[in-house]
């Protein structure tokens, strides 16, 4: 995130508000506040004027909490973007390095749900040793359902040290009745919110210096109602006033219909100089000196700034060094129906020579802003030109859409690239009903253009728009028929042709172009023909192509093709080497090292690991490193060479095993396979049972299946069977819709044994399991499975009862050393009860009555070396 860029917008959005010490002390609302500390979700609900954000900023200012505050705006209406500010302003205050951390969990959600990150997040807050509040201020300007949902969820699932402030107009648009019922939520609204009588004595005689009388004020707050906003506008008209009598004379009825009249007071009774400036300048939400002299045509901006927040003219600093500032809404409202009234061709003007004010100085969003609210079209498209493959970077795709929305007349008034990202955005959006209509629109421009370079240019990026549309959708065939109309190569338009797909996962197959793990034989032929089309159009080597290509090597080696994989990774690496593209070298590495293993060469598969970690290096990508490390760990493993396995894991940092995270899982379950080699089977359910929901949720078959299929392994070691088959049963139903084989037999032995107890188990079963899993289908996996169990006996041949468990084998072979019961638990940490359950079960497995017979039996059938029973 942090090669994203910082912008002085960005901190002014997540700076907390300046609080100045001469403001009213609102002591018992304050204490209101403090009691949000022991709640999930606090909120202050009134109108504009209510004094909200000055309330939650002294209370910021005052408190000792850690507090990171994020000021809200219609922009804000993006997902991706609204928890980036999130995590900014949390940065910025809580913790820096979150923002860092987070990058990775950020850019995942290109292919998982924003739960998966917000999951992250909830993590690295819950190590916090204290309290952490965030304050979100103006949250009715968020009209984004999705945001509003994965709020509640974060409510919900924060840890009991997060709090949430909520600042709003109007009333939460997702039910808090959960959090109330279980005194988790704090509520103050504006009744609450008004000036008792002796807060407004304060305010007129302490904060505005102005000698009115006990009946005056009296008067003033009996008329306002205590509202907060028509007190301050009736003391700047006081202020500006040499004669208070004539105002109070005139002075009638409640704030309901007081406040058009006390902005007009106060607005003319303001000098013709500050009337200039305020109307000149309230078409900004975030202002400077800079833009300001602009607007104004003038030089003294930041003497003009400094004069208005003096005399409390709703100016609110948005930072620490007063350079940054905005208007009070209430008063913004107001100043712009003046000047809509006054001149409406000036008000485009000004928006005009903002947008080129914030353009020149880098500050694109802005500029962007304010060329489509002065309605220049052209020099907004121009703005999106140059700066939209930033902005697809970022993710923001909801508040591009917002952009390329706001053209009346988008087919007509944007250029041919942006009419083509368009589409794509509303692809990425999930906007499907509305992309279809968009590439109708386009297909006809494009049968509109004579034949030239133009079109063939315009031609390849829609086979680029229409192939995503494909993979959203699910409807190939329509693309292949499109596809068809043109059989020549095409120009390489380097916005979508470079368009990397992958900066996260080592694996594609988890991705949504991997389709999650979904395979069958249509997915493949669809991904051979989708990858020959795209080749006959001469973008063989594009990374629209090769991240197909790789997919399909990954689903090959998943249904054990390893020759058939090796051929299409050929096709990847050339390419993914030469252009330095890391979300693709990565899973073209550790799927060629997966096959190297299978074949048993653990020595190629290091190699090709550590040369990947030298060039993830030497690209400084840094990201990818825990991935390869692991792998490493995986090779150490098959090598029955746990200790450098172990070396290897302890390069991760260790948060990544405290809070697990579906976005780490190669790495997790590495850990897992590690915690079984060491029998902490509890520890490796714990990991296991942390990221089965997420899997779940987010539709991942590959990482449902390798889930279930390790705590299957880990409940088998306990000796709970039934549990573990069940387990089994889940990843074997998803396995064989798929044809997944090599997530099975890459267990080995261990795997076997399952298997054997799941046929079994099954043949006596009078109530079958649904959804059925076919015999053939496990007969088939057994047949791949190793055929030798520690010490050379063949599985098909075992006359065990049912098959030993890791841990008791383990055990057994501490019995053949002559170990106690005693020496037995303290060595594997077990209590003396635990021990004899364990034994219990092995003799019942042998059909043997106590440990020497075992120990005999044992040999008999060569599971220990007769070598054990000298030591008897």
């Amino acid at each position: 995130m942090d090669r994203i860029g910082h912008s002085i917008m960005l901190k002014t959005k997540t700076t907390l508000p300046t609080f100045q010490s001469h403001r009213i002390d609102r002591e018992e609302l304050l204490e209101q506040l403090d009691q949000g500390l022991d709640c999930r979700l606090t909120t202050l609900l009134a109108p504009a004027g209510y004094g909200k954000t000055t309330l939650l900023s002294q209370w910021a200012h005052k408190h000792r909490v850690i507090t990171s505050w994020l000021s809200l705006d219609e922009m804000d209406n993006d997902l991706i973007r609204f928890w980036r500010y999130v995590v900014y302003s949390l940065s910025s205050s809580v913790h820096p390095q979150l923002a860092e951390r987070m990058e990775p969990s950020m850019k995942a959600t290109s292919h998982t749900s924003i739960y998966t990150f917000i999951d992250s997040l909830l993590n690295e807050l819950s190590a916090i040793d204290q309290h952490v509040v965030i304050i979100l201020d103006d949250y009715h300007t968020l009209t984004e359902d999705a945001i509003h949902a994965s709020i509640s969820y974060f409510i919900e699932y924060s840890s009991s040290n997060v709090h949430l402030y909520i600042a709003s107009r109007s009333k939460l648009p997702f039910s808090t009745s959960k959090w109330s019922l279980r005194n988790e939520a704090c509520q103050l609204d504006a009744i609450q919110l008004l000036f008792t009588l002796e807060e407004t004595v304060s305010f007129y005689r302490e904060v505005h210096k102005l000698t009115l009388s006990a009946q005056q004020i009296d008067q003033l707050r009996t008329r306002t109602e205590g509202w907060v906003a028509g007190l301050q506008l009736a003391a700047i008209s006081l202020a500006n006033s040499a004669q208070p009598d004539p105002f109070f004379q005139s002075f009638a009825g409640s704030h309901r219909d007081i406040s058009e009249y006390l902005l007009h007071e106060v607005w003319l009774r303001l000098p013709h100089e500050t009337q200039h400036f305020l109307l000149h300048t309230c078409i900004l939400s975030r202002m400077d000196a800079a833009v300001c002299n602009a607007l104004t045509k003038q030089s003294n901006s930041q003497q003009m700034l400094n004069q208005l927040h003096a005399q409390n003219i709703f100016l609110v600093p948005l930072d620490d060094y007063q350079s940054w500032y905005r208007y009070h809404h209430l008063f913004t409202d107001f100043l712009r129906g003046q000047l809509h009234q006054l001149d409406t061709e000036k008000l485009l003007s000004l928006h005009r020579v903002a947008s080129e004010s914030f353009a020149e100085r880098g500050l694109y969003e802005e500029a962007l802003d304010h060329a489509l609210a002065a309605t220049d079209y052209r020099l907004a498209a121009h703005l999106l030109e140059q700066h939209i493959s930033k902005w697809i970077q970022r993710g923001e795709f909801s508040t591009l859409l917002h952009w390329l929305d706001s053209f009346p007349q988008p087919s007509d008034m944007l250029p041919p690239v942006l009419s083509l990202l368009r589409a794509f955005i509303l692809i990425t959006c999930g906007k499907i009903k509305r992309a279809r209509e968009a590439l109708i629109l386009l297909d006809k421009q494009c049968a509109a253009m004579d034949t030239s370079d133009e079109q063939l240019t315009f031609f390849s990026g829609l086979l680029f728009v229409k192939a995503n549309f494909a993979f959203a959708t699910g409807d190939f065939e329509s693309w292949v028929a499109s596809s068809s109309q043109l059989d020549q190569a095409l120009p390489e338009d380097p916005l979508f042709y470079h368009f990397n797909f992958n900066t996260t996962e080592p694996f594609i197959r988890r991705t949504s172009f991997g389709l999650k793990g979904h395979i069958s034989a249509y997915t493949e032929i669809v991904g051979k023909r989708f990858s020959e089309i795209i080749s006959a159009k001469g973008w063989q080597e594009s990374l629209i192509n090769l991240y197909v290509v790789q997919a399909i090597a990954e689903g090959y080696y998943e249904r054990n093709q390893l020759e058939d994989s090796l051929k299409l990774l050929g096709q990847v690496e050339p390419v993914a080497r030469r252009e330095r593209i890391s979300g693709l070298f990565i899973p073209f590495s550790l799927t060629l090292a997966k096959i190297k293993l299978a074949n048993g060469d653990t020595r190629a598969a290091r190699t090709i690991i550590e040369e990947a970690i030298d060039t993830i290096q030497d690209w400084s990508v840094p990201y990818w490193l825990p991935s390869l490390r692991a792998f490493l760990a995986r090779i150490a493993l098959q090598e029955d060479d746990l200790s450098h396995a172990e070396l290897h894991l302890a390069k991760l940092p260790l948060s990544f095993f405290e809070q697990p995270t579906l976005h780490k899982e190669l790495e997790l379950l590495t850990y897992v396979h590690v915690q079984l080699q060491k029998n902490q089977e509890q520890e490796a359910l714990r990991i296991l049972e942390a990221l089965q929901p997420a899997a779940k949720r987010e539709g991942l078959l590959t990482s449902q299946v390798d889930i279930a299929v390790l705590q299957a392994l880990a409940l088998q070691q306990l000796g709970k069977k039934a549990e573990a088959l069940l387990s089994l049963h889940e990843a074997l139903v998803i396995g064989e819709a798929n044809g997944y084989k090599r997530s099975f037999i890459d267990h080995g032995v261990a795997m076997s044994h399952l298997l054997l107890s799941f046929t079994e188990h099954e043949k006596r079963r009078v109530n079958k399991l649904v959804p059925n899993v076919s015999p053939e289908y496990v007969k088939h996996l057994l047949s791949l499975c190793p055929k030798k169990a520690p010490g050379g006996i063949s599985e098909a041949t075992s006359p065990l009862i049912e098959s030993l468990t890791g841990k008791e084998m383990l055990i057994l072979s501490m019995l053949a050393r002559g170990a106690s019961n005693k020496q037995i638990a303290e060595e594997l940490g077990n209590t003396l009860g635990t021990v004899k359950v364990y034994l219990h079960r092995i003799y019942g497995k042998l059909g043997v009555t106590n440990r020497t017979q075992a120990v005999l039996k044992a040999q008999e059938i060569a599971l220990i070396e007769k070598e054990a029973l000298t030591e008897l």
